[in-house]
């Protein structure tokens, strides 16, 4: 009875773990046309959002990089479902797998507007939907950020560097305007 045990978990484990392996290899995406003409047609690949706020697609022997700052909009468009005689929907039998276009469309360096069409799962589209908005949203707040370099609330407490030149003027008394107390004559 032992054997038998050992032979069907073992059979178990091989019937079960293929599938488990497949399921996480779907972060492929195919490349289904745009402007860009260095990317062939139909082209299967990588597509994820870099750490440093660029769009990836990593396909064969080439990489190709978008920065998220030039990506103008993101929309996605569901495939068209399949259908018997032209006229019956066939369900998907894999609702997680269902594909989605993704469109990118972007401003480039020298200002030409460019498109770049992508077919991967929904839950890939949504996920990278998400990133690209963070990753577009994170260099707008740090360059604001920046501007208002000189609103720091421990400028008023500290002489700094950064304040020099406040705390010099507070410092030379016949730069200061004279300022009349009420009831204090001179």
């Amino acid at each position: 009875m032992s054997a038998f045990r050992k032979i069907l978990l073992s059979m178990m484990v091989f019937v079960l773990v293929p599938p488990a392996v497949v399921r996480g290899a779907t972060d492929t995406a195919s490349y289904v046309g745009g402007s860009v003409k260095s990317i062939p047609l139909h082209l299967t690949g990588t597509l994820d959002v870099s750490e440093r706020g660029e769009l990836r697609f990593d396909y064969g022997t080439g990489t190709y990089k978008l920065p998220c700052a030039q990506i103008t909009s993101t929309a996605t468009t569901q495939d068209e479902t399949r259908h018997i005689f032209r006229k019956i929907p066939v369900p998907s039998i894999a609702p997680g797998r269902k594909k989605q276009t993704l469109t990118v469309n972007y401003k480039d360096a020298a200002g030409v507007n460019g498109t770049l069409n992508f077919e991967l799962t929904a839950s890939q589209a949504s996920a990278l939907l998400e990133t690209i908005a963070v990753k577009k949203a994170t260099p707008e707040t740090a360059a604001s950020s920046s501007q208002n370099g000189s609103d720091w609330w421990g400028d008023k407490y500290w002489k700094t560097v950064r304040n020099r030149s406040e705390w010099e003027g507070a410092a030379n008394p016949g730069s200061q305007t004279a300022q009349t107390l009420p009831g204090v004559t001179k």
